[in-house]
């Protein structure tokens, strides 16, 4: 069982390394090397750090995150004072790619850029699974903003255990020459033996604290376009399949990105066997089932049907109708014709064009937020 665990594990990180690796959604960063690869650490750790970006003259080089460059020296030390090894732990950025301004130095990523990135973050998040996660300064602790937003404020809260979209979240400074003046390389030192004390990098969190428990509001309200989206497409299918759900999320963002310039979920849709795939659309069984879904089965196909009402949606007037314009449109196809559907798009035509010419798009990015696949590779 363990071996058939990693195994997948594994492969899933091999989906995601090819996603990151066809990505070309930031302008000056594109062209770039990515920082992610099995030299990040170990998939299996309990332990998961985040620090701002690849650095110039460290990972941009070396292809391995804070190493190569004072501040990778630093951070050695701060994992040697407390007994840890790179091998122990897992290590990404906020953005995977180095920032760097018109003058080859490094830079700070735009906001812009951290919610480019922040599917690769949370994608990584779900791969690990971390009992902790550690962030390494204020660029960091915000990131996870756009995974769950959080009102943490990295000097109010450093060195502290805090609660955050069901796992613990452990803020502390960059160990930078910049962040450094504002808290030391002694006091970072204590900072890492107080989470040396919480979690061990191997065997998780220490004295088995029971698990965060989830909000008991009576009415469930969540921050997630995409669950939006879902339940208002469930509502009017009455259920469906994974499959169907996301030929026609790809079909309601594909036509809304088209008329208005953005897609309503805001996710990102990478190329797959069977056409475009959203990576978090299969957690929202798993998290959201029993309280708003009933899943079943036709024959081995789960299906999806949705059972609460006390469910307060994000959507607009104007999106709740756009998305049921488009469900009536296809809701009597057949599985097969909503893939005949998808593939009819314009990006979905040009990756086809793409592949007969020799191309590797696997699992590239073909719609996010404001850009398609064409706008993407124009950039290039």
């Amino acid at each position: 069982m363990a071996n058939t665990f990693q195994t997948e594990r594994n492969k899933y990180f091999g989906y995601l390394l090819s996603s990151v690796n066809s990505c070309n959604i930031c302008d000056r960063m594109c062209k770039r090397k990515k920082v992610l690869s099995l030299n990040n650490g170990n998939l299996n750790s309990k332990v998961l750090f985040i620090a701002e970006a690849p650095g110039r003259l460290g990972a941009e080089c070396t292809g391995i995150p804070l190493y190569g460059d004072k501040t990778g020296r630093n951070f050695e030390i701060l994992l040697g004072n407390i007994g840890w090894k790179r091998e122990d732990v897992f290590i990404t950025n906020s953005i995977l790619c180095n920032p760097q301004d018109e003058n080859g130095n490094n830079s700070t990523p735009t906001q812009k850029e951290i919610e480019n990135c922040s599917y690769y973050l949370e994608m990584t998040l779900e791969l690990i699974n971390p009992d902790i996660i550690v962030t390494l300064g204020a660029k960091a602790l915000e990131a996870l903003k756009c995974i769950k937003d959080h009102n943490f404020v990295l000097r109010d809260c450093v060195a502290q255990k805090l609660s955050w979209n069901n796992r613990y979240i452990f803020p502390v400074y960059h160990m930078g020459s910049r962040a450094t003046i504002h808290r030391g390389i002694i006091k970072q030192r204590k900072d890492f033996i107080i989470l040396s004390h919480i979690v061990d990098p191997i065997k998780g969190i220490k004295n088995h604290p029971a698990k965060i428990k989830r909000s008991s509001k009576k009415d469930l309200v969540l921050d997630s376009r995409l669950l939006d989206m879902v339940i208002a497409i469930i509502s009017e299918l009455k259920s469906a399949s994974l499959f169907k759900l996301t030929k026609l999320l790809y079909l309601i963002d594909y036509n809304h990105y088209k008329e208005f310039g953005n897609s309503i979920s805001g996710n990102i849709y990478l190329r797959m066997q069977d056409g475009p795939w959203i990576p978090t659309l299969k957690n929202i069984p798993s998290e959201y089932g029993k309280k708003l879904f009933k899943v079943t089965f036709d024959g081995k196909k789960p299906m999806l049907s949705h059972i609460s009402n006390n469910y307060l949606s994000g959507l607009t007037e104007e999106q709740k109708q756009f998305i049921l314009t488009i469900v009536q449109k296809y809701k009597d196809f057949s599985d097969f014709n909503l893939k005949i559907a998808t593939y009819r798009t314009e990006p979905m035509q040009y990756i086809l064009e793409q592949e007969k010419l020799g191309r590797n798009m696997s699992r590239i990015p073909i719609l996010y937020k404001n850009s398609s696949i064409l706008e993407m590779d124009k950039k290039n």
